[in-house]
């Protein structure tokens, strides 16, 4: 490098490099609020999607006698991380209510989140309305899904992956700080959420990377990927594997792909600004950022697509770009108001107000037939979760119930999870224990067997369910109504009863 390059290489970082103000009372505050808003936008709801995999497991730790039946299809997580521990942890020392703690500790990840985004924007702007535009956004896009992956940004439940993505936005500040507390940080990450926790690594190994990087760095994680990841797949795991159309990448539609790349190419662009304007931290981000999630498409590309043993599926290796789309959203935001909306109230409510209603009107359309936020406590609205709550109240702890295994996506169910709620054990379901067997192919078979029982749920008369008594001990069932005749049926509301098999 010659010395005009240097000097000016020095000029840059002497530009960027100002005092960072210390998140203060005031911050904090503000933080809340937008915590607060963020979930009135977004809502709140206990015991969909994923937490009908964590909820149950959380309670089993609790209270072991309960799931004695199917307990395989969610303890087996517990050995990767230490979120289930935690929360029930915090239900023992707090002695609160399993459905309280998890809404607090919802609430406490949203928060921490958002200090990260704080802090992180601190580094990379002067201005104070380019780091709570970029706060702003953020909180406005929480649900927005990532492409192709089958993630949001952050879900409108707890999830293990929102307290991840708190702690590798910590870890990001602690490397542009060079302090050796990035290093808890990111494990603390990974024990929160293992998947996520490692593709945020990835990320922060090439923005810690002293520059120019060298392509040397890259061979080992070339080399790992091309290590086989235990037995070929069994043939069921494989038919299971085959309506997940997310994991592969050649599978995507155009405007996903476009969801992949488009992004990149704006950090791109975002770093020409800000050398520009001498914001060295924030070009070193943008570049890094941009340089980190191309080369985490093209592995994950050859994980899923030119390897023989497709068990690296498993890893769901696209999923690498959940963390690109957090930082591109909060310096999208960042620069809008730096550039744009700065100190002018008026432009801050003409831009954030319409992102936040058409949210929260998705939001809307996406759990219809529930309250828009759960307060813990609060009876349910939604008649399938009325059901399931009764059954906790009203079935012995080692009933075995049956669903139609479609349960979860059924018109006016919103994808909650029986387990969780019912704290009851069941046989398997074709929405979400699938997922599971994706991770662990040993469960493929005990998979196949409970679904096969089940086939054309629609059409069961009274004899099946007796068959599904006499074979697998089933006790309980959930059936969409009109009843079938025959059934001891104690429960029923407009939609489903709750029905003993004679």
């Amino acid at each position: 490098m010659n010395r005009k390059s240097n000097i000016s290489v020095a000029r840059g970082q002497a530009a960027s490099h100002w005092p960072t103000r210390s998140v203060n009372g005031r911050d904090l505050a503000c933080l809340f609020g937008l915590t607060a808003a963020a979930i009135l936008v977004h809502g709140y709801h206990a015991g969909i999607e994923d937490m009908a995999v964590y909820l149950p497991a959380i309670k089993k730790l609790l209270n072991p006698a309960l799931y004695p039946f199917d307990a395989n299809f969610f303890l087996l997580y517990i050995r990767w991380t230490l979120f289930h521990q935690t929360m029930a942890a915090s239900v023992r020392l707090t002695h609160l209510s399993v459905d309280w703690t998890l809404f607090l500790w919802h609430v406490a990840g949203i928060f921490l989140v958002l200090l990260g985004c704080l802090r992180l924007l601190r580094r990379c702007f002067r201005e104070p309305w380019a780091h709570w535009a970029g706060v702003g956004l953020f909180a406005a896009l929480l649900t927005m899904p990532v492409t192709g992956t089958a993630l949001f940004i952050i879900d409108q439940h707890l999830h293990p992956r929102t307290l991840a993505t708190a702690f590798l936005l910590f870890a990001a500040v602690a490397i542009i700080d060079s302090r050796l507390s990035a290093f808890p940080w990111m494990l603390l990450a990974v024990l929160a959420h293992p998947t996520m926790g490692i593709y945020g690594i990835c990320h922060l190994a090439v923005l810690a990377f002293p520059w120019p990087l060298s392509l040397r760095a890259s061979r080992p994680a070339m080399l790992a990927a091309a290590i086989p990841l235990g037995e070929p797949p069994n043939p069921i795991w494989r038919e299971v594997m085959a309506g997940r159309d997310f994991q592969y990448p050649f599978k995507w539609q155009w405007y996903e792909w476009l969801g992949a790349i488009g992004p990149i190419l704006i950090l791109g662009y975002f770093s020409k600004i800000a050398e520009r304007e001498n914001l060295t931290v924030f070009t070193r981000i943008c570049r890094r950022l941009a340089l980190s999630s191309s080369i985490g498409i093209v592995v994950a590309v050859a994980m899923t697509e030119f390897t023989r043993n497709q068990t690296w599926v498993r890893l769901e290796p696209m999923r690498i770009l959940h963390f690109t789309y957090v930082l591109f959203i909060l310096f999208t935001g960042a620069l809008l108001g730096k550039y744009f909306m700065k100190a002018k109230p008026l432009l801050w409510l003409l831009i954030l107000a319409p992102i936040a209603a058409g949210m929260f009107y998705a939001q809307r359309q996406e759990f219809a037939s529930s309250y828009h936020i759960e307060w813990p406590g609060r009876p349910a609205k939604n008649k399938w979760v009325q059901a399931f709550e009764w059954s906790s109240a009203n079935t012995p702890q080692d009933a075995l119930f049956a669903l139609d295994p479609k349960y979860m996506v059924r018109p006016g169910e919103d994808i909650y999870g029986f387990r969780g709620i019912a704290e009851r054990s069941m046989l398997v379901d074709a929405y979400k224990d699938n997922s599971v067997v994706e991770v662990f192919p040993d469960l493929a078979w005990q998979w196949k067997l409970e679904l096969d029982t089940r086939k054309n749920w629609e059409k069961f008369r009274l004899e099946d369910f007796q068959r599904l008594k006499r074979e697998n001990k089933v006790t309980w069932v959930i059936v969409q109504n009109p009843q079938t005749p025959g059934l001891d049926c104690p429960y029923s509301n407009d939609a489903v009863s709750v029905c003993q098999i004679p």
